[in-house]
């Protein structure tokens, strides 16, 4: 060789065995133990090769060419390349194991934090874990140090879990959390007594607020109420009420709630509404009633949760109702309509189907405390509770302030208010401050009273379906009479209505008075007469009794003057709906005035519909 390199390689098929040896070798090692970090993957690559170029009968080229190499080299070079060869090995196999921390991009598996809160909070509270897991990323090489899991439980379901251990029922619905962000202070509150009586339940550490929510009156725009306008911003719950009935814009609250049910009680305890509800409920129940036709007249889903009633408001457009909503809720909705043409929805020719935010004086807030749980039953690891504190740390940091903002969440004070909580948006910065003077939550025992009441006058006591039976209903139509047309339509509602409510039927003129008969005989009568249909509603409404329903079916006008409008006025209770056919007219004062003030209402029907008519009216009983 003359201390030169060989010049002869080996031939290709050999060559070829090489490859195919190292290949097999590494495929194998793959499947079967694959190593860690890349100074693993080159001390695997590089074995795999030398034992390639033996197995296929190279090595006496291989070590030719190593001596060739270090042919001359004095001996000194030589021991140090030895030993440098053997403490790079030696750094490798110590270095190897923690790899995976340190190199980016090959990371541990993060810490779980499990974090329960409500469905109101729930996207909002994900979109903040999701910012805190990448900044805990970028602060520590792009590694996830941990994973927090954000689920949510009805108010009343996640406190009773807490205060029980969080049992095997609650397990089937969702882990033991870590964390507990609910919507108040109430809440904590509730669950901190029941565990001072019963020593049952996690142990917490509560920070008091991250911010607060108020819950608002969202006005379609088209109403031209401008955020500035004193007449309504700041006013109560029940003026507001007031002045939207009298500017004909009804009111729709969300069925499944915590912010719907936080403003029935504001609503209802309002200008202390809590006093007078206890000794008369007719105000409760005209206003219920005044809801529910709303919600059935704008076709809004019964009992809907927050987004099905947004879907069906943007369906509405300016034709849509004010909403009850939590202010972020209503600045998601504003985004999504401003979407297409960008335009604000505080200017004159923003986005048709914008709302604006209504601040009432005395409504009520999310102020959105965090309880640090642990749990005896299951005490958590250190890695676990050092992962919950990193996640509370930077809620109530200045970065976690800061994204709560854009996640429509008002942060505590001193925060800088920015897009997307802003006037573009529905909503005012200045809003919370300057206009809600009230406490953030109810006291102790007003949410249990109010609902209270407002249950009771939300049940249909007993329904009174009175048909005018004056001489006019002979008129035929087809080849069947007014008045057989109206029997036929009430006896296709009654057997399902039968199942809600207590249904009696009425049939009024002026030969027989306002007489009392039932399914089978009210096909019987024989209409004659003149039409008393004051004397009908009044008798009618008191046989209904509070909280019953008056369902008037006519086709005239009341020509019998032995009621008089007054009277009619000054019955309270019962809900007053008309079908009025034929001759008869929604438009008549005392039909406008019965309906309205009872919280009912009137639909004009055709002789030829009445069946699809009266079915549509019985919707909101």
């Amino acid at each position: 060789m003359n201390g030169q390199v060989p010049t002869k390689g080996p031939d290709r098929t050999k060559v070829i065995v090489v490859v195919l040896i190292a290949t097999a070798t590494i495929a194998v090692g793959i499947v079967t133990d694959p190593p860690e970090g890349v100074v693993g993957w080159i001390v695997f690559v590089f074995g795999a090769l030398i034992l390639a170029v033996v197995g296929a009968g190279l090595a006496e080229w291989l070590a030719g060419w190593i001596k060739a190499f270090f042919h001359g080299l004095p001996y000194n070079r030589i021991v140090a390349v030895t030993v440098v060869g053997t403490l790079t090995c030696g750094a490798a196999y110590t270095f190897v194991p923690i790899i995976p921390v340190i190199w980016p991009g090959d990371c541990g598996p993060p810490t779980q934090v499990r974090v329960l809160t409500t469905p109101d909070l729930l996207t909002p509270y994900r979109d903040l874990a999701a910012a805190f897991e990448q900044a805990e990323a970028e602060r520590d090489g792009s590694c996830r140090t941990a994973e927090v899991h954000v689920f949510a439980m009805p108010a009343p379901r996640a406190m009773a879990g807490l205060g029980t251990g969080w049992h095997a029922d609650y397990l089937r619905e969702g882990p033991r959390p870590d964390i507990w962000l609910p919507e108040n202070g109430r809440q904590v509150e509730a669950v901190k007594s029941r565990k001072e009586m019963t020593s049952f339940g996690a142990a917490m550490e509560v920070t008091a607020s991250l911010g607060s929510s108020p819950i608002v009156l969202a006005v379609p725009a088209r109403a031209g109420i401008e955020p500035t306008d004193e007449q309504w911003q700041g006013q109560t719950w029940r003026a507001l009420v007031g002045k939207l009935r009298a500017a004909g814009i009804g009111m729709v609250r969300p069925g499944t709630s915590t912010a719907g049910e936080l403003a029935t009680v504001a609503i209802y305890g309002s200008e202390d509404g809590r006093v007078q509800l206890r000794q008369d409920p007719s105000w409760a129940r005209a206003f219920e009633a005044w809801v529910d036709s709303t919600a059935k007249s704008g076709q809004y889903p019964s009992g809907a949760d927050v987004d099905a009633l947004l879907r069906r408001q943007q369906e509405l457009g300016p034709a849509g109702a004010a909403l009850v909503l939590a202010e972020p809720d209503l600045i998601r909705y504003n985004q999504s309509v401003r979407r297409a043409s960008g335009r604000g929805c505080d200017v004159q020719n923003g986005p048709p189907e914008c709302m604006r935010a209504v601040y009432p004086s005395d409504t009520y807030s999310f102020d959105r405390p965090l309880a640090l749980l642990s749990w005896s039953e299951a005490p958590q690891s250190a890695a676990q509770r050092d992962a919950a504190v990193a996640f509370r740390t930077w809620l109530t940091s200045a970065a976690g302030a800061n994204a709560a903002v854009l996640q429509r969440l008002r942060p505590p004070p001193g925060t800088p208010l920015q897009d997307p909580v802003s006037m573009a948006n529905g909503v005012v910065p200045g809003g919370p401050p300057n206009h809600i003077t009230g406490p953030a939550s109810p006291g102790p025992g007003v949410t249990e009273q109010l609902t209270g009441i407002r249950d009771e006058v939300r049940k249909t006591g007993r329904v009174v379906i009175s048909l005018d039976a004056s001489g006019s209903m002979r008129q035929r139509a087809g080849g069947a009479t007014r008045y057989s047309l109206a029997v036929k339509a009430i006896l296709a509602a009654h057997d399902k209505l039968a199942k809600q409510a207590q249904v009696s039927l009425n049939v009024f003129s002026a030969t027989m008075g306002v007489r009392p008969v039932d399914a089978g005989s009210i096909g019987q009568v024989q209409p004659a007469g003149n039409t008393p249909q004051h004397r009908a509603i009044l008798e009618g409404a008191q046989a209904a009794g509070p909280g019953g329903v008056l369902v008037l079916l006519t086709d005239g006008n009341n020509n019998v003057n032995d009621v008089s409008p007054r009277q009619l006025a000054d019955q309270a209770g019962a809900r007053v709906l008309v079908l009025a056919f034929g001759e008869a007219s929604c438009g008549a004062r005392v039909l406008i005035d019965v309906t309205s003030t009872s919280g009912g209402s009137c639909r004009q029907a055709g002789v030829d519909t009445l069946q699809a008519d009266l079915t549509e009216l019985l919707r909101s009983v």
